[in-house]
């Protein structure tokens, strides 16, 4: 099995990422909205000037909802019921993501009919991932479980072609030997703490810890991002889904904010890496040591906002060095 599969569609970040209702924060990332939103994103490596060589495209639709301090607490989404226990039960207040998200890796050189296997795979993920959050204060506790399919199933080689087909670009030849069809899943914690002088401070700290497992990753890492803008306090929960590639990109409800920073993980096993099987060790060849720079500008009006991120990643083979680049768009409206 090859080994240049970039970072798991689901570390990202981030969900990029057919498609229809899920996770929206993501990364990467979604807008806290009042009541109910909807939010929209794409990434894609042409922003960093290629086209294939790893994770190459993805695309993800969400619907959030969350109650206003005071009111009756949102509950938790049925996926995550059975993780629910971990979090506060009195926070002041929890919004509810759902997510539908498509992601794609396919080789670097994509006109090749049998794609060289030292090369990245042809990959495709189809998923649904809900998410529960709670904020109370400076913390913010995230739940989230994760079910999809890689493989012909998810239907990202009619995408691709299709996408290359309106755009003009050449048409990746490689994909009868994607990665066969095999149902996915993860679950996962992230703990948020922001830290501040201030509530209405223009600058704050952001601190992540996340611990993910499942047969399509398995992780734990930790992030630091700092950021700069209005209404800080409000929003600084989305920075959690930064810990995955499935995350959209960040937004806010009337404010705006620019942030940078990175995370970094111990990578235990990734399906694009290991293949269709599970094993009980350590991936051959996967480096587990894996690190991401992250950056990004959010802003929201009333009712809508948009954001503009980009990401560098580590190479998850042991025999390259290159990083992984791709930016990514978000828009979400409240509704």
């Amino acid at each position: 099995m090859n080994t240049k599969a970039v970072a798991l569609f689901v570390r990202f970040s981030s969900v990029s990422r057919y498609l229809l209702l899920g996770s929206a924060l993501m990364g990467s990332q979604v807008a806290v909205a009042e009541r109910n939103w909807f939010s929209a994103s794409w990434e894609n490596d042409l922003v960093a000037g290629k086209d294939g060589g790893g994770y190459t495209n993805g695309i993800y639709f969400s619907l959030g909802q969350r109650n206003d301090p005071g009111e009756e607490i949102t509950q938790s989404p049925l996926l995550t019921l059975p993780l629910a226990w971990m979090v506060d039960d009195d926070p002041t207040y929890a919004y509810k993501l759902h997510s539908l998200g498509q992601a794609m890796i396919t080789p670097e050189d994509i006109t090749k009919e049998i794609p060289d296997p030292a090369d990245a795979p042809y990959a495709g993920l189809l998923y649904l991932r809900s998410t529960y959050v709670v904020v109370k204060n400076d913390f913010s506790d995230h739940v989230a479980t994760l079910v999809g399919i890689v493989g012909p199933s998810s239907r990202a080689e009619e995408t691709q072609k299709f996408v290359h087909k309106v755009v003009g670009s050449e048409q990746p030849k490689g994909w009868d030997y994607q990665l066969d069809d095999k149902f996915v899943w993860q679950i996962q914690r992230t703990a948020v703490w922001r830290f501040s002088t201030s509530d209405s401070s223009p600058f704050d700290a952001v601190l992540l810890a996340d611990l993910a497992g499942g047969n399509l990753e398995s992780r734990a890492g930790a992030g630091l991002f700092l950021r700069a803008g209005s209404g800080l306090a409000r929003n600084y929960s989305t920075m959690g889904f930064l810990s995955s590639r499935i995350s959209n990109a960040v937004a806010v409800s009337d404010g705006w904010y620019i942030y940078v920073g990175g995370t970094a993980n111990y990578v235990h096993n990734q399906i694009l890496v290991d293949g269709n099987e599970f094993g009980a060790s350590a991936s051959e060849g996967l480096e587990n040591y894996q690190y991401s720079l992250m950056g990004g500008i959010t802003y929201a009006w009333q009712r809508a906002s948009i954001c503009f991120s980009f990401q560098s990643d580590t190479d998850p083979s042991q025999s390259r060095t290159a990083r992984k680049n791709f930016g990514a768009i978000t828009l979400a409206w409240q509704i």
